[in-house]
């Protein structure tokens, strides 16, 4: 538990070195930014629905493990996150080279949490479903 608290300080760390550069910071880019980390995750979310299919129906079809909608699911969610620790790491190893290392963590962040979001309200919309699907069922 101590070292996941201490990895999740790790991205503020990153962003209050540079907080003098990220005053400096147009709102439209940073909103830009995170534009663009939603269309990453959603591209990843529909790539991943046509490979886990396209694999699932090429192997082993209804006998497949990813068959069953909850495998299919948990893989599909698994597979479109980014880690925000690894975009910290990586970012860190480019020493500088494009840019303050805080700047660019910044967007990252802001990606991670819409990620989140739109994960969380994926699953949302998933168990409606299965709600309303099992109640027509029962009726």
């Amino acid at each position: 538990m101590l070292s996941t608290i201490l990895l999740s300080l790790t991205p503020w760390m990153q962003v209050s070195k540079s907080r003098p550069l990220l005053l400096m910071v147009k709102p439209q880019v940073f909103i830009l930014a995170i534009g663009m980390g939603i269309l990453v995750h959603l591209t990843l979310l529909g790539f991943n629905t046509v490979a886990i299919k396209s694999m699932s129906s090429g192997f082993c079809g209804s006998k497949s493990v990813f068959s069953k909608k909850e495998n299919f699911r948990a893989l599909l969610i698994l597979c479109s996150q980014k880690a925000l620790l690894i975009v910290v790491a990586v970012v860190e190893q480019l020493g500088g080279a494009l840019g303050e290392s805080g700047l660019l963590v910044l967007p990252c962040v802001a990606a991670h949490i819409n990620q989140v979001i739109i994960d969380s309200l994926l699953v949302n919309f998933w168990l409606q479903k299965d709600r309303s699907y099992s109640k027509k069922f029962e009726a």
